[in-house]
């Protein structure tokens, strides 16, 4: 079945994951635990995901590609449900700046994005961070007004690995999941695509995985999302 909708993850994908999120991270950490020692908020770091050798994110990381909600449960894991909620809106709402103060795109987004208009393709983003703040980091990057939905982990009952977030893009586009290419870094954007019988699954080598990660789970691998409009060609 032809593709006619591309749902892109964004970090790692779409953004510069290890540039954006690391400084990120190390600032919301470093003010969130300030009566802790620096070793102390390291570890808290390196549980969540962190490779200090690699100054990246470890390859299927809560921090590569988990949800807010994963991310609260490490760093706090004796909250109850409420307290659960008031870290989240923490991470989520007021530390929600930094993401924009530490945004860096992977490449220019229209040149890539315009392509695939042209191809008569609609465009999507979902990712496992929140709606508002993937909405926030497309319009810092005057790419928001290219994508005819911008999904997060809150916009659907189930966040990736489920196949949700690709069912509410192509119902929101009326199409059929089986019409979308999912493209991401990371093995739960494969897995979203195959637990919703995705017409394919791409990933791309601009996050924390290398193709060991990717291959056996994608239908393709790619260097970049650049090289997404010459394969959608190919295969027609």
């Amino acid at each position: 079945m032809a593709i006619k909708g591309v749902l892109f993850d964004k970090d790692g994908t779409l953004i510069d994951v290890t540039g954006t999120w690391v400084p990120v991270y190390r600032e919301l950490l470093s003010e969130i635990f300030a009566d802790l020692t620096p070793d102390a908020i390291e570890a808290k770091f390196v549980a969540a995901g962190y490779d200090p050798e690699l100054g990246a994110f470890r390859a299927g990381s809560v921090l590569a590609q988990g949800t807010t909600r994963d991310i609260v449960n490490i760093w706090w894991p004796d909250l109850d449900e409420a307290g659960v909620r008031e870290k989240m809106r923490l991470l989520n709402v007021d530390y929600a700046h930094l993401g924009v103060k530490h945004l860096k795109s992977l490449m220019p987004l229209k040149p890539v994005l315009g392509e695939l208009h042209a191809m008569k393709l609609r465009l999507g983003v979902g990712t496992n961070d929140t709606a508002a703040s993937a909405t926030l980091h497309m319009r810092a990057l005057d790419a928001a007004d290219l994508f005819d939905v911008i999904l997060g982990a809150d916009s659907v009952a189930r966040p990736k690995p489920h196949g949700d977030m690709i069912h509410a893009f192509a119902d929101a586009i009326g199409i059929k999941a089986s019409e979308v290419a999912m493209v991401g870094d990371n093995p739960h954007d494969m897995e979203t695509a195959h637990d919703a019988g995705a017409g394919l699954a791409i990933g791309v080598l601009t996050g924390n995985s290398a193709t060991d990660h990717l291959a056996p789970l994608a239908d393709h691998v790619i260097a970049s999302i650049a090289d997404l409009p010459a394969l959608l060609r190919k295969l027609g």
